[in-house]
């Protein structure tokens, strides 16, 4: 019995102890992604059997956590946690102001100012560690102590040195070290990303210390980039992103300092930010994720900020410099081999692109002026732009775009086309064909859904327009260049024609809404300004007449598809059919007004007399007219008839009370029997088909 109970006792632990790990499996389920299965023995009781439980056979083991999930925080959350680095700033501020005052107010002594902020800054950091150990207050408060104390002690040493020469320059050195291994040794332990940049940031307002000590920049440009290197320690311990980037930031503009001040070190100084580059190039490729978008515009902004800086450099002329140039393109094709085992199709792009732009910065450099360099940055604002869109990186798409913008909009204003064979032609061409090239680009990777948009307004309706003008202005920049003066501005007046033809046959799903409205007006009031125009040169008589008549013809064609249900007509239904009688209406008056001017025109130039410049107007009254009523008899348009016969009546009126005393009595005779004739054939018509109707 003894022994039976004692099993007994046995069995009803080991249910406890499976009871406990059942718990602890349901809990690691939620957690851990189950995929190798490891056996748990039976355990068999040979003598007494226990009661049924539902024993699992296999139990699956994590090898593999998944991606932690991003804690998202509310703006009061947020907000909260902010709120001790901003009162820890407040407090360093208000340190500083004190001790300012009491100096002011003479109360301490230069060296009890620097002790006391030094004790500041220590108390500050045992404050944190006692709040740490004791478990007391809250973590994010520790940190900011943590930080303050690195600030204070950083400010008061530089003040020591700079402000007050309390400190000897070289002890301030040994103690600025210091507090900078202290900075990064807390960035490694606590592992705060806000700390990491933070301490970078402090950090590196000692060059500015190294430069009053006259250090030579070889020495301050070895200090800055062996200050990145070893905080790529705790950023890829930490894999803290923004800290990398932040520390990139405040590590070349610390160079640029550098660069100011130092010119005579201008190959040491470019051999460091190259360093400094490979070392970032290092931590990006070891933390960046193909599905980041954001930090691909990063590599792309701090990319060619080296470059830009490389390239103040080498405006002092130094052959040498070139060779800093090819070492930063080495770094990048290495960078290309890189990603491109991986097979990351965004940063084998991003690479590419920046080792093509490198590639044009050196030859460019080679025989380097202002307008090569311009080209070069719209080169690579434009290849920018095409990375950003093709790749969805929003933020880089919209500051590469308004630079692109801006360049463009300069160069198709104000440079000339010149000679023919120069870099500011060329430039104004190359623009051209990269607006092009970025409509037919943004349309490939920005398509929208093709739900009813009719009140939006989208990409196709606004840039195709502006293509259009540019292509324009071009032409105008052209003619006026090139033509004789007699001829300028009649190149731009045909093209204005012919591509308004162009405009009204392409695809209305290619050139948007907007596009033939423009081309239209422009084209409206292009015909507007040549009708009006009187006073030209004698040479370009004949090319004036010949661009009034191809104005005349583009719209009768118009007018002629919409009768016959032709491209034009097909592309703008139900437009085209609903009217068709309003726009050849309109095309009647304005051929009169067209014959008008010309026969005028003509006259004025001594081409025709003005006997035949009479002639000329009344037989076209009766011609347009009689087309009008034909016209109309085929559609019984109403209103269209109406047009003809007020045209008829007109030019009765015309010839009888005008043209009498103007013609000589054998050429009224003429007309008189013509313009009757004509009548006669127009009346019987009419009646004839009044009568059948």
């Amino acid at each position: 019995m003894e022994k039976d109970s004692k099993l007994l006792e046995r069995i009803e632990t080991l249910e406890r102890e499976l009871h406990t790990l059942r718990t602890e499996v349901q809990h690691l389920k939620k957690h851990i992604k189950f995929e190798q299965t490891v056996p748990i023995p039976k355990i068999v009781a040979q003598t007494i059997v226990p009661p049924k439980q539902p024993v699992p056979k296999e139990i699956s083991i994590v090898e593999k956590q998944d991606a932690p999930k991003l804690e998202k925080r509310s703006l009061e959350e947020m907000f909260t946690r902010a709120l001790p680095r901003i009162f820890m700033v407040i407090l360093v501020l208000g340190v500083l102001w004190g001790l300012k005052l009491v100096s002011d107010y003479g109360f301490l002594s230069d060296s009890i100012k620097i002790i006391g902020g030094f004790a500041i800054s220590i108390g500050l950091g045992i404050c944190a560690y006692i709040m740490e150990k004791r478990q007391k207050g809250s973590r994010v408060v520790a940190l900011s102590l943590y930080g303050g104390a690195f600030i204070v002690g950083i400010l008061v040493t530089a003040a020591g040195a700079i402000l007050y020469d309390v400190l000897h320059l070289y002890v301030a050195l040994m103690i600025a070290l210091v507090y900078i291994a202290y900075g990064v040794f807390i960035s490694y332990v606590k592992g705060n990303e806000a700390l990491t940049a933070l301490v970078i940031f402090t950090s590196l307002l000692l060059p500015y210390l190294l430069e009053y000590m006259k250090f030579s920049a070889l020495i301050i440009g070895i200090f800055i980039v062996l200050l990145f290197a070893v905080v790529q320690v705790v950023i890829w311990k930490h894999i803290q992103r923004k800290a990398l980037y932040i520390g990139m930031a405040f590590s070349i503009l610390a160079f640029g300092f550098v660069f100011i001040f130092n010119n005579e070190h201008n190959v040491f100084i470019a051999l460091a930010v190259v360093t400094l580059y490979s070392v970032f190039l290092g931590s990006y490729l070891h933390l960046s994720s193909s599905e980041s978008k954001k930090n691909a515009g990063m590599l792309f902004s701090f990319t060619i900020i080296i470059l830009s800086l490389i390239n103040a450099m080498l405006l002092q002329k130094e052959v040498v410099l070139l060779m800093v140039l090819v070492l930063l393109l080495g770094i990048l094709a290495i960078s290309l081999y890189i990603v491109f085992k991986r097979k990351d199709r965004l940063l084998i792009d991003m690479f590419g692109t920046l080792s093509t732009l490198t590639i044009l910065n050196f030859i460019a450099q080679l025989n380097i002026s202002n307008e090569v360099i311009l080209l070069l940055m719209i080169v690579v604002s434009f290849a920018g732009l095409i990375l950003a869109v093709k790749h969805a990186i929003v933020v880089m798409k919209y500051l590469q775009g308004i630079t692109f913008s801006i360049l463009s909009f300069f160069v198709l204003v104000y440079y000339l086309v010149q000679p023919f064979f120069s870099i500011e032609h060329l430039t104004i061409v190359v623009v051209t064909v990269m607006l092009f090239a970025l409509y037919w680009i943004l349309r490939h990777y920005e398509q929208t859904s093709s739900e009813d948009k009719n009140w939006e307004i989208g990409l196709e309706d606004v840039y195709p327009s502006l293509l259009y003008v540019v292509v324009l202005l071009y032409i105008w920049k052209l003619d006026w260049a090139y033509m004789p003066t007699g001829f300028t501005s009649y190149f731009l007046f045909s093209a204005i024609a012919i591509g308004l033809a162009l405009v009204l046959t392409f695809n209305r799903t290619q050139i948007g809404r907007s596009l033939p409205v423009l081309a239209t007006v422009i084209y409206g009031f292009a015909a507007l300004v040549l009708m009006m125009t009187l006073w030209i040169d004698v040479r370009a008589i004949t090319v004036a007449l010949i661009i009034r008549i191809i104005y005349i013809v583009i719209y009768w064609a118009v007018i002629a598809d919409l009768w016959r249900h032709g491209r034009i007509s097909k592309q703008y239904e139900p437009l085209s059919t609903k009217y068709t009688e309003p726009f050849t209406l309109v095309g009647m008056i304005l051929s009169v007004v067209w014959l008008f001017s010309t026969t005028y025109f003509m006259n004025f130039h001594e081409l025709i007399n003005w006997s035949t410049a009479v002639i000329l107007n009344t037989v076209s009254i009766f011609v347009i007219a009689c087309l009008s009523l034909f016209l109309a008899a085929q559609r019984s348009y109403q209103q269209l008839k109406l047009t003809g016969i007020v045209l008829l009546f007109l030019g009765i009126i015309k010839m009888i009370f005008f043209d009498l005393s103007t013609l000589d009595i054998l050429i009224r005779s003429i007309l008189f029997m013509l313009i009757g004739a004509i009548g006669l054939v127009i009346s019987n018509k009419l009646l004839g088909k009044g009568k059948n109707d």
